[in-house]
């Protein structure tokens, strides 16, 4: 074979970082995390982050996730799947219901993927916790969502390998028997302010809004943040001054007493 017949070898892009066992484990660790775990693909942002931690090139973080995907994620989605099926028999009736529900609904449907805000309110009216949710959703995608898609798109005439319609989707949210859960248990408001106790904080300074107003006591906060006691303050002055009036008395009593000795 001649040399002009061989196919060309590409040259390695030299300004390639190296996909060092540090930036491996960063990669792994973000696909493998709670959070990203159930749909583990970095958006622009994300992946601009992790070319901060590796060193890395978009290029080679999307070639990286493509590949491993299949590597790392999906035998860990086998494994969920496994636990899901031996925890599907301790989880109750009405948590099921919830769950298919919140899967089948209209509003959730068409990215049955719950947000860190949705996954705490599912959490908090099932009481389920975070594993058990990962793993029902990864189960049940299959098992119940990619299957109920499959019928509709045989109801409605829609080949396979083509995609439902917003036509489609509105005849499904106005015939499905499927309604999201209404939240029922109350999240815990965020917290007022990040350092100190909202009890802790000041009154607002009304003199500002009203110059008429008499000017407000000073600000209960010193400089590091701590609670300043200023009745405490104000009561230690009294007793200092009431010590000080005492010893004074006690040295004018003995200065009139001396006097009256030489008098005598």
């Amino acid at each position: 074979m001649s040399s002009a017949s061989k196919p060309k070898r590409k040259k390695p892009d030299p300004s390639a970082a190296k996909l060092t066992p540090e930036a491996t484990q960063h990669l792994k660790d973000w696909m493998m995390s709670p959070e990203h775990l159930d749909h583990p693909y970095p958006t622009e942002e994300d992946k601009t982050e992790l070319m901060g931690l590796t060193g890395l090139s978009r290029k080679q973080i999307t070639c990286w996730f493509s590949n491993n995907r299949k590597r790392f994620w999906k035998p860990k989605m086998d494994e969920l799947g496994r636990e899901a099926n031996l925890m599907g028999n301790t989880l109750s009736e009405h948590t099921v219901d919830y769950l298919k529900n919140w899967m089948l609904s209209p509003e959730h449907i068409q990215n049955p993927y719950p947000t860190p805000q949705e996954k705490l309110q599912i959490m908090a009216d099932t009481g389920i916790d975070k594993k058990q949710l990962i793993c029902w959703f990864s189960n049940n995608r299959k098992r119940i969502w990619k299957v109920k898609i499959q019928e509709l798109k045989e109801l409605y005439g829609v080949s396979a390998d083509a995609n439902l319609s917003d036509e489609h989707w509105e005849m499904y949210a106005r015939t499905s028997s499927n309604v999201a859960p209404t939240p029922f248990a109350a999240l815990p408001p965020p917290p007022v302010h990040d350092e100190f106790p909202a009890a802790h904080m000041p009154p607002p300074d009304l003199h500002d809004a009203d110059p008429t107003l008499p000017v407000p006591p000073p600000d209960l906060h010193d400089m590091d943040g701590a609670i300043v006691d200023y009745a405490a303050i104000a009561a230690a002055e009294v007793v200092e001054s009431m010590m000080r009036e005492h010893e004074d008395g006690k040295k004018r009593q003995k200065t009139d007493d001396t006097v009256e000795s030489y008098a005598v």
